[in-house]
């Protein structure tokens, strides 16, 4: 049976590390969208080349 062996740190925990809280602005909330339309833009596109290619590849 193997044993993992795992660094002090893991189990401490690290020195000198603040917490921080992510805030969430109207221009952060903007970028997001953004993003996630480029996404789902993305998708279709390489879903359409996919089944193009399917087609191609049966003929």
């Amino acid at each position: 049976m193997a044993q993992l062996k795992l660094k002090q740190s893991c189990y401490r925990g690290i020195e000198d590390v603040v917490v921080k809280e992510i805030r969430r602005t109207s221009a952060h909330k903007t970028l997001v969208k953004e993003a996630n339309k480029e996404i789902e833009k993305n998708r279709i596109r390489y879903a359409t080349a996919y089944n193009k290619a399917g087609s191609y590849l049966n003929n």
